[in-house]
């Protein structure tokens, strides 16, 4: 258990690190599945139903140009891993410069649910390291100019996106794979993000069922209902952890094999 948690710490440590250095430049003087997720310029083919809730009329544009955001807009539209991070380093850092009290929400929910977070640009490569060192310089403009309420028309180089951070914050850690979603995944209940962190079942039902890569759609809402069981399970006064923890795996062990 011990080793378990101080995995978890690191992780956490090494998320808050790329997002502080970040705030920290941003404050500095002169410092500037199958479904299709990919933002292309001229559209935003990313969106759902769930998306109508962002206006685009009403989004303030940030558009960053120059090398930096032409190599990794291109790697964004190509790429959706990179996308994702992009994305999540972007809302991390905004929530950092404006709601500081809540600036470590985010990294800790992805870590909890195990989202594959900053693998995208993992490496010590000389591409990979030109793709983190473009990354930095794009999400510093970007947080620099962008403002602390509303939707946010992102055009970096060829790829754009209307994205909501707020929405965005709500619907963590689902919204890393689907930055479309506008609340967080039935389990919870409407529960916000800042409650879900604390919660101590939360790293409980992520723990069996982490989001750690796309999975089948089909699988969404029975990992969820599975989480809600778990989450339960976990909660229950009086309950023995030897029998919850038998419960949790033959709750999991019920599922589909791909979805489990």
């Amino acid at each position: 258990m011990t080793r378990h948690w101080g995995k978890w710490a690191l992780g956490v440590i090494a998320i808050v690190v790329v997002i502080a250095a970040l705030a920290i430049a941003l404050r500095s003087p002169g410092s500037r599945s199958s479904e299709p997720r990919r933002g292309v310029a001229g559209t935003n083919s990313g969106a759902t139903p769930a998306a109508a809730a962002v206006n685009p009329v009403n989004a303030t544009t940030i558009s960053v140009a120059g090398a930096d955001a032409v190599s990794v807009g291109t790697r964004m539209v190509h790429d959706d891993a990179v996308a994702d991070d992009v994305l999540f380093l972007i809302m991390a850092a905004q929530r950092g410069r404006c709601a500081p009290v809540q600036a470590h929400d985010l990294p800790r929910m992805a870590v909890i649910a195990r989202l594959p977070t900053l693998s995208a640009a993992a490496g010590s490569s000389a591409e990979a390291a030109a793709l983190r060192q473009g990354v930095r310089s794009v999400v510093r403009a970007i947080v620099h100019d962008a403002p602390c309420t509303g939707a946010l028309d992102l055009r970096i180089g060829p790829y754009t996106r209307v994205i909501d951070p707020k929405a965005y914050a709500s619907a963590f850690p689902d919204s890393y794979f689907d930055p479309s979603l506008i609340s967080a995944s039935t389990e919870f209940h409407g529960a916000g993000l800042h409650d879900r962190v604390e919660d101590t079942c939360t790293p409980v039902a992520y723990a069996v069922l982490p989001l750690d890569e796309t999975r089948p759609w089909q699988c969404a809402g029975m990992r969820a209902t599975a989480r809600s069981r778990i989450l339960a399970l976990c909660r229950a006064e009086g309950a023995s952890p030897d029998s919850a923890a038998a419960d949790i795996k033959n709750l999991v062990g019920g599922l589909p094999a791909n979805c489990q």
